[in-house]
C-alpha cells in the first residue's frame, strides 16, 4: 500500500486549476495482491468481477470471448488468450459515440448478452447483440482479426425479435442466427406465462440480412411440465454429427441453471438430453465454504487437442446466497461428455474456485506469452495514453470533457449533469473485483458554487455513494459522502425496486479549513470487510499526505449490492466531477 501512495503522489500535478474542471492522479484499484494457485491449477473466476454473460469461440490456437456491458461505455469488451487462463482485452466492439446512441434508460438495460462466433466461409468472426430498451435493436459487428481491435459495424438486422442472439455456421456453409424470444414472435402461443422460446433464422452474410421466416427450434425449458421460466442464453455446436444445443433458464439468481438439448438436424426440433441441468448450484447449501451461486448462462468452445470447455457466469456472495458487488462473474470449467451429451458439473458439486489444468491446458499455458489481466489487481485506471482498456463511463464516452497531461494526470470537466438524471455524467468507472478492497486517488480541484468533485461507488442511479468535495450553503469548502439508496427491510431481503423508492440514506460532511481549502486531498475507499465502505481523506501538505480521516458511518455495501439494487451489472468505483 505504501508503493501505492508513492506513485499517487509522483503523479500530482500541485497546480492550481480553473474551476470548471478537477484533476485526478491516476486511481489505483487493488486487493492487496492476488491469492497463490497451487501448481499446476487454475483459479476461478477467470475474469473476476461484473463480466457476465462469456461467449467463446476459437481459431487455431486462438480464443477470443466476449461479456455483457448494458448501459456502459465501451460496449462489449473483447478478450484473448491462447490457454484459456490468462486472458488480455483487445479492445471493444463498439468504442466510439457514432456507433451506437444509448437511451435515457436505466443501468440494466442497454447492450447485454452477446455471442461471439467464427465463420470459416468468410475468415471472419461474428459479434452479435441486443440493445434492449430502444436504440439499435439486434444488431452485429464483423473482425477479420478480434485481437488487431477493429470491428466493422454495426449492422442492424431487420425482422428479428429477441435476445442473447448468437451466428451459427455449420459445415455446410449456411449460417443461421439464434435468439430467445416469446413464442408469439415465431407464430405460436405460449402454454404458461414465463415461457420462452429459441427461435432461429437462416441469415444471408453477404446481404446482411435474414432469409427465411422464424423457426423454433426449442421451448419451455428441459423439463417443460414443471413450467421452468425464461430458457435464454442460446448457444448450438455440430458434435459428431449431432446438434447440441445449451441454453439458461429458471432465471439469473438463484435458480439459475444451464440445460442441455439435442437433434441429428436442424430440421427438426431439438429434445431436452437425458441428463439436466448440466449446471447448477441452486440445491446446495447455503453455509458451504468458497460459495459461488447463480450459475448459468454458459457457452462451450473445443480446443485443438479436442477436449471441452465451458465458460459460464457466477457470483461469489458475501454474506448468505444474498449478496454480491463484484456482479457476474466469468468462472471456466472442463466438459464432460462421457454420456454422450455434455456435462459442465456433476449434480451436487460446487463450483471450485481452483481446478487442476489438464495436460494440453499445461502445455498451452507454459508456451503463453500474453500477459494475465487481473482485474483485482488491475495497475491505474488510466495514464498518459489516455483511459485503461478496463475503464468504463455511462452512456456514451467523455469525449470533450477529459483529458490528460504529462504526468498522467486526468483532468474531468464539471458537466453539471448529474448522477440520478439518465443522463451521461462525467465519471470514469472500474469493476469492483474483489470484496475486499482500497482504491485512492489524489484530487486537486476548487470548486465554484453549485459544483463538486471526487470519487464515488457506484451501482446505478438509484443506488450510490458519493464522496465529493464542494462549497456549502455558507460558502465553505467541504468534504461530502453522501449516500443514496432504496432502503433495506427488516431482514435486509433485496427485493425490486422503482426510482421513486430511492432516498438519501446518509449525508456526512467535514468542513476544510484555512489552506487546507484548496490544497490537493488524497481521496480513498476502503472495504476492510465486504459489508462496508469506509470513505477517507487526507490533506496533502508539501507533496506528501497527512493522516487519512474516515468521513461519516460507513457505507452498508449491500445497499449498492447486485441483489438489492434488482439490477443484472456489479458496482463500480471511480471518479466524478458535476
Amino acid at each position: 500500500m505504501r508503493r501505492l501512495t508513492i506513485f499517487l503522489l509522483l503523479a500530482l500535478c500541485a497546480c492550481g486549476r480553473p474551476a470548471y474542471e478537477a484533476v485526478f492522479t491516476p486511481f489505483v484499484y487493488t486487493d492487496g495482491g492476488s491469492e497463490t494457485v497451487p501448481e499446476g491449477c487454475y483459479a476461478n473466476p477467470i475474469l473476476k468481477g461484473f463480466y457476465p454473460d462469456p461467449s467463446i469461440c476459437r481459431k487455431g490456437n486462438d480464443y477470443y470471448m466476449v461479456t455483457s456491458t448494458f448501459q456502459y461505455f465501451p460496449v462489449i469488451p473483447v478478450f484473448h488468450s491462447t490457454d484459456l487462463i490468462h486472458w488480455e482485452q483487445c479492445g471493444s466492439v463498439l468504442d466510439s459515440d457514432e456507433q451506437i446512441s444509448f437511451t435515457r434508460k436505466k443501468m440494466n438495460l442497454g447492450n447485454f448478452a452477446p455471442g461471439i462466433s467464427y465463420n470459416p466461409a468468410d475468415g471472419k468472426f461474428y459479434v452479435a447483440c441486443t440493445q434492449v430498451g430502444g436504440g439499435l435493436g439486434n444488431w452485429y459487428c464483423t473482425s477479420e482479426d478480434p485481437s488487431s481491435g477493429r470491428w466493422d459495424g454495426p449492422f442492424v438486422i431487420r425482422g428479428v425479435r429477441g435476445i442473447d442472439p448468437e451466428f451459427f455456421f455449420d459445415e455446410d456453409g449456411r449460417a443461421w442466427y439464434l435468439t430467445c424470444t416469446q413464442p408469439e414472435d415465431a407464430g405460436s402461443h405460449r402454454t404458461y406465462s414465463c415461457e420462452f422460446a429459441i427461435v432461429m433464422w437462416e441469415f444471408d452474410c453477404a446481404h446482411r440480412e435474414i432469409s427465411s421466416g422464424p423457426r423454433i427450434i426449442a421451448r419451455g425449458g428441459a423439463h417443460p411440465e414443471d413450467h421452468p421460466d425464461n430458457l435464454e442464453g442460446p448457444h448450438l455446436f455440430k458434435v459428431d454429427g449431432k446438434y447440441f444445443l445449451i441454453c439458461a433458464e429458471g432465471g439469473t439468481e438463484r435458480f439459475h441453471r444451464e440445460v442441455a438439448f439435442s437433434s441429428p438436424s436442424l430440421d427438426k426440433i431439438f429434445e431436452p438430453c437425458a441428463h439436466n441441468p448440466i449446471l447448477t448450484q441452486k440445491d446446495l447449501l447455503a453455509g458451504r465454504p468458497d460459495i459461488v451461486t447463480c450459475t448459468g448462462h454458459a457457452d462451450m468452445v473445443q480446443t485443438q487437442g479436442g477436449r471441452w470447455y465451458s465458460v459460464f457466469l457466477g457470483c461469489e456472495p458475501y454474506e448468505g446466497e444474498e449478496y454480491f458487488n463484484t456482479g457476474r462473474e466469468t468462472f471456466l470449467l472442463p466438459v464432460d461428455w462421457t454420456s454422450g451429451q455434455p456435462v459442465i458439473l456433476a449434480d451436487g458439486l460446487g463450483v471450485p474456485l481452483r481446478v487442476e489444468m489438464d495436460e494440453e491446458m499445461k502445455a498451452a499455458a507454459a508456451a503463453n506469452v500474453i500477459p494475465a489481466f487481473d482485474a483485482a489487481n488491475p495497475g491505474p485506471l488510466w495514464g498518459r495514453g489516455g483511459l485503461a482498456p478496463f475503464a468504463m463511463t455511462v452512456r456514451g464516452s467523455l469525449e470533450g470533457r477529459c483529458k490528460f497531461d504529462k504526468k498522467e494526470n486526468l483532468h474531468l470537466e464539471c458537466s453539471g449533469i448529474s448522477l440520478d438524471s439518465l443522463d451521461r455524467p462525467s465519471m470514469v468507472l472500474q469493476r469492483i473485483a474483489s470484496k475486499c478492497f482500497r482504491a485512492e486517488t489524489i484530487m486537486n480541484f476548487n470548486p465554484a458554487e453549485r459544483q463538486e468533485a471526487g470519487i464515488l461507488c457506484w451501482y446505478d442511479d438509484d443506488h450510490y455513494a458519493k464522496f465529493v468535495k464542494r462549497l456549502d450553503r455558507r460558502g465553505r469548502t467541504v468534504l461530502v459522502l453522501m449516500h443514496r439508496s432504496t432502503p433495506p427491510n427488516s431482514e435486509f431481503v433485496g427485493y425490486k425496486t422503482e426510482r421513486f423508492e430511492s432516498k438519501i440514506m446518509q449525508a456526512s460532511s467535514v468542513v476544510l479549513e484555512g489552506k487546507d481549502a484548496s490544497r490537493p486531498l488524497a481521496l480513498r475507499i476502503e472495504a476492510i470487510v465486504p459489508q462496508e465502505y469506509i470513505f477517507s481523506y487526507a490533506v496533502v501538505k508539501n507533496g506528501e499526505p497527512g493522516q487519512f480521516i474516515p468521513v461519516g458511518s460507513p457505507v452498508d455495501a449491500r445497499t449498492l449490492s447486485t441483489r438489492h439494487c434488482a439490477g443484472h451489472q456489479g458496482t463500480m468505483v471511480g471518479v466524478y466531477a458535476y
